[in-house]
């Protein structure tokens, strides 16, 4: 028998505003309730499973309700069965956008889907963060979400195509980044390109995290998989 359960953290209202000029609200980008939803569209894997199992996804929610640039992992699936099952469900997965000033805007999206098998009772469980503040906030939280631009800069052209950089950055409730990091899964990122990305963080908006209602301080982690086909795409919105 399978149970799915979502569970939406996103609180869809007006909060507080992120520029400190103007009162603006804006809302969180969160997945849609109903069929469209991906709780109701992934399957569990037919495997022998038993135990709670989680993969982990970054992606882009976009203005007019749709994801891109997904990407999941979990070292826990080796296989990837569970990876694939929450993956094969982005094009048809719907999420009800990100607004800022009223304006609905593009932003990282960031989600964890939890797979549980006890004997014959299977659930799903979608949590709309990345994890990484479940020790302060539990699982009911929401991650930030960057709304501003981040194309690829010009000074980071010489990287390497087949890599995994990952920026990481802790977002305060201004919606503004601090102690930013940017490291390479391979070797030292290029002192110009760090220098870009990091410069880029900087100058990045958010929307703050939230959980129970309040804006947070939160861990935002951010992997750009590198390959020729995104590097080209990536440099053309320069």
């Amino acid at each position: 028998m399978k149970k799915t359960t979502f569970v939406l953290t996103a609180i869809v209202c007006a909060l507080p505003a992120l520029s400190q000029e103007n009162s603006a609200p804006y809302t969180h980008a969160t997945f849609q309730p109903g069929k469209r939803s991906i709780e109701n569209l992934i399957e569990f894997p037919k495997t022998t499973f038993s135990g709670e199992l989680a993969i982990i996804c970054s992606s882009r929610a976009t203005a007019k309700g749709r994801i891109k640039d997904g990407r999941c992992s979990s070292p826990q699936d080796p296989d990837l069965d569970f990876t694939m099952a929450v993956s094969r469900r982005f094009n048809s997965a719907r999420v009800i956008s990100a607004t800022v000033n009223g304006k609905k805007e593009e932003v990282d999206f960031q989600f964890t889907v939890v797979f549980s098998s006890n004997g014959e009772e299977q659930n799903i469980v979608v949590h709309e963060n990345n994890g990484k503040n479940i020790e302060r906030f539990g699982n009911d939280y929401t991650s930030a979400q960057r709304y501003s631009p981040n194309p690829w800069p010009a000074r980071c052209s010489g990287w390497r195509r087949d890599d995994l950089i990952v920026e990481v950055a802790i977002v305060e409730k201004t919606g503004r980044a601090k102690a930013i990091e940017v490291m390479s899964s391979t070797a030292g990122v290029d002192a110009r390109c760090k220098d870009a990305l990091q410069t880029q963080l900087s100058n990045a908006r958010w929307i703050p995290a939230i959980s129970n209602g309040e804006l947070v301080e939160s861990v935002w982690v951010n992997p750009i998989v590198l390959t020729k086909l995104s590097f080209k795409r990536e440099q053309k919105q320069e």
